[in-house]
């Protein structure tokens, strides 16, 4: 587990392409601990739940002509996946991030081979 960073905190503002298209690179997330202290701790105490979230990227997106849009993508295979604490997970959130080894997008993307790709699809929905 990957403690944030204090430089932008693992955040970043991004820029779509004229077709919606972005892309970033990044550390895969991992999983981390909600606090369970107060009201919250005595919630997951009394639901014998576990207090982790699993790994996940938060997106909140804003586009002219279409509702803001704030969600995630979870890391599949993820631990807590199946018992996420804030009960968030739906299956249609979940992406794969596939170990990669293609010398030739590694050093399209910059990184080191292997690396792990994700294809997140963010559909909005146009502004009444």
């Amino acid at each position: 587990m990957l403690a944030p960073s204090s430089r932008g905190n693992g955040r970043g503002l991004f820029t779509a392409d004229g077709e919606g298209r972005f892309w970033f690179r990044t550390v895969v997330p991992g999983y981390y601990p909600i606090p369970t202290d107060g009201p919250v701790g005595e919630l997951i105490r009394a639901t014998g739940r576990e207090g982790f979230r699993p790994a996940h990227v938060h997106f909140i997106v804003t586009a002219p002509g279409h509702h803001d849009l704030t969600t995630h993508a979870f890391v599949a295979g993820s631990e807590y996946i199946e018992s996420d604490a804030v009960f968030a997970v739906k299956k249609s959130l979940i992406v794969d991030f596939a170990e990669k080894d293609d010398p030739a997008l590694a050093r399209q993307w910059d990184v080191p081979v292997p690396f792990r790709h994700a294809d997140i699809e963010i559909v909005m929905q146009p502004a009444s």
